[in-house]
């Protein structure tokens, strides 16, 4: 057992009965941010028994584990990194604070990665480097001691999973079940259980199938996953391997069976070289876009003094107005808004960074985004008929309408912007930035795979040249326009049709791309992979069909296709609440303990406050859900410092209500025990 300051934490024997107040399912960052907000409270979590279920180490979960490859990284800096609250935060009572990881690593983090080995690595990372996924983890794990050393608790942890919950005897309260048998008996359950895994969809099932049914023509097929959880060992050297998906699962997948197999990069005049074992498979990678992420930019706004600051524009509360008295249509008003924010962003930037006077150009912009707020379409609440039917089309055709006016501005815009500006590479254009490879059409594949380098070796370049810094102000002007669309969906503002289609669909997808790219020598290495022929591209529009001998891959780039007896599906599986493969949750389920939204990629239902609602709609005060399986739910755990990132007033909201379960809890048992 080890003590702490506050209460004592230990290591549960994994047998018997417990007795909890409160209870977690994942100790992961998610978990750990609300432990943070926990114990930042005066003596809310004095006396309390919390026992915390989780397989991997606490506080760094499964995907920051300290124990995995060196060789997967993250896609943030490390000074871009935090778990801690700092002063921009707005919250009702101090936060815990504590350095970034870039502070951690070159301060109080120093001794405890070099006992772990990871000294050297340490030392050789600055501000503006990317720390491998282990790092991070024992980073998260010292702020997960801090947590307990302030948490006036005790603590239990079991390392293991949990495989069933159900109800308690008197109808409150919950007894969880983990995969030992040791059944802990709780007031308030928490599920905070990060990414879940998902039940093969039915495309990847059947592939699946197919690779399993046919050993005798040795085809292989891996579905999504993540990737430090897979076994590529069943890659032989030399296989040419079919890789759907060219994002951040593609990018380990790509490290794992080069570097990973013993290959190593080495510098050269004009970036890397790759130098192979022998050992590697050759990767023939394509997507919907054809191209690798953007990478980050390579410069930062140091580097751009006196830069207008961003600031968002037109999604805003004022804009858009408060409360949840009528939802706001994607298509007509939120997308076109978003495009219009980055659209001035850019713009703004470039007339000063090139000294041009132009202000009729934002004038026209400002404009553009006035006849969007005020042309939002009809809502179900607004029928002039009488009818469904004729609602609908009524609604239909006013979309049509305003969709038309939108793109009727942005090519206004465009014409404006190009009788302002003389370099076309200062020109903004949302759809060429989002698809650049749409329109790539070749008469064979070399021919389009020469396209596909020359744009990501283009791409590379500029990411680098702060000549072109406009992107950097685009770059600030997505995460803040990403995190108020996300902060319209917690609100409910925004229908759950619209949230599963497009902002955790094509506006995820946009962000993800744009936003969550990978850091520059990434993409140095799949140049540096190409040159050696182990990893080829296939372009754009990339479409698989599975037939008795393999799998047919075809790009809308060029004409001819490619068949491969290997398939590597290089993606997370989207999350959706029913299809997790979750004992926990399918026993909640199951028990109609649960609601889920009546979606396609259905989430789980929670209240404001992430009381999980059940079969009935009702909310139930002693279970908690979140994650990004849960609508309305903020998925991340940490974030960048000095943002005033909204999850940690959201980790001291659900902390609160967390605490005010707990004590209602423990006050019904006194009084019944009274």
């Amino acid at each position: 057992m080890d003590h702490t300051s506050g209460g004592h934490t230990s290591l549960t024997p994994e047998t018997g009965r417990h007795r909890a107040d409160l209870t977690f399912i994942g100790a992961g960052p998610k978990t750990l941010g609300i432990l943070l907000a926990i114990a930042a409270t005066a003596d809310a979590g004095s006396g309390l028994r919390i026992h915390l279920i989780e397989p991997f180490p606490p506080g760094a979960g499964r995907i920051w584990r300290t124990e995995q490859s060196p060789h997967l990284w993250m896609n943030s800096r490390t000074e871009d990194i935090t778990i801690f609250p700092d002063e921009p935060c707005r919250l009702e009572r101090p936060g815990i604070t504590g350095p970034t990881l870039h502070e951690w690593i070159h301060g109080p983090g120093r001794d405890r990665l070099a006992a772990a080995g990871l000294g050297e690595e340490a030392a050789a990372l600055d501000s503006q480097s990317f720390a491998s996924r282990r790092v991070q983890g024992h980073y998260l794990a010292a702020a997960f001691e801090t947590a307990l050393t302030r948490l006036d608790a005790e603590v239990h942890i079991h390392r293991t999973r949990a495989e069933a919950v159900r109800r308690g005897e008197d109808g409150r309260g919950f007894a969880v079940t983990t995969a030992t048998g040791t059944v802990i008996d709780t007031r308030v359950l928490v599920s905070a259980q990060g990414h879940l895994d998902m039940h093969p969809a039915v495309d990847d099932t059947d592939l699946a199938a197919r690779a399993t049914g046919s050993a005798g023509t040795g085809l292989y097929y891996q579905g999504p996953g993540y990737t430090a959880d897979l076994d590529f060992s069943g890659i032989p050297a030399g296989a040419e391997v079919l890789t759907r998906g060219f994002g951040l699962a593609f990018l380990d997948f790509m490290v794992m069976v080069t570097e990973g197999r013993g290959g190593r990069f080495d510098s050269a005049s004009e970036g890397l070289v790759y130098r192979p074992s022998g050992r590697e498979p050759v990767l023939w990678v394509g997507s919907s876009r054809g191209i690798s992420y953007s990478p980050k930019l390579g410069y930062s706004r140091a580097d751009v003094p006196g830069a207008p600051a961003v600031e968002l524009r037109y999604l805003t509360q004022d804009r858009l107005g408060t409360g949840t008295s009528h939802l706001i249509d994607f298509t007509t008003v939120l997308g076109p808004l978003f495009e219009l924010e980055l659209t001035y962003a850019h713009y703004a930037h470039v007339l000063w960074k090139r000294r041009i006077e132009a202000p009729e150009l934002l004038e026209r912009i400002d404009d553009a985004a006035k006849r969007v707020l005020a042309g939002s379409p009809p809502t179900d609440g607004e029928r002039e008929d009488g009818t469904r039917a004729g609602f609908e089309t009524i609604a239909a055709v006013a979309r049509q309408n305003l969709v038309a006016q939108h793109r009727a501005d942005v090519a206004a815009i465009a014409d404006s912007a190009r009788q302002a500006i003389e370099d076309p590479a200062d020109l903004f254009d949302l759809t060429a930035l989002d698809r650049p490879l749409e329109n790539l059409r070749c008469a064979d594949h070399a021919s389009a795979e020469a396209g596909v380098r020359r744009h990501i070796e283009d791409h590379l370049r500029r990411s680098a040249d702060a000549q072109f810094s406009a992107d950097l102000a685009v770059f600030d002007a997505l995460v803040k326009s990403y995190v108020s669309i996300r902060m319209l969906v917690r609100a409910g503002r925004i229908s759950h049709s619209d949230r599963t289609e497009f902002v955790e669909g094509s506006f995820h997808s946009l962000f993800s791309y744009i936003g969550s790219g990978p850091p520059p020598i990434r993409v140095k290495q799949i140049l540096a992979l190409h040159e050696a022929g182990l990893v080829r591209f296939l372009g754009p529009g990339l479409r698989v069909v599975a037939g008795a001998t393999g799998f047919t891959a075809r790009s809308t780039a060029h004409p001819e296709a490619k068949t491969f007896t290997h398939f590597v599906d290089a993606r997370l599986a989207r999350q959706s609440a029913e299809k997790a493969a979750d004992p926990a949750l399918e026993s909640l389920r199951s028990a109609g303990a649960l609601l889920l939204e009546d979606t396609a990629h259905a989430k789980l239902c929670t209240d404001e406050s992430g009381h999980a609602l059940d079969a009935d709609g009702a909310a139930q005060s002693d279970l908690f859900l979140i994650g990004p399986a849960v609508s309305g739910s903020t998925a991340e755990a940490f974030t960048r410092p000095h943002t005033g990132a909204p999850v940690f007033a959201d980790n001291e909201r659900i902390a609160s209500a967390i605490l005010d379960s707990v004590s209602a809890g423990s006050d019904r048992r006194e009084l019944l025990a009274g």
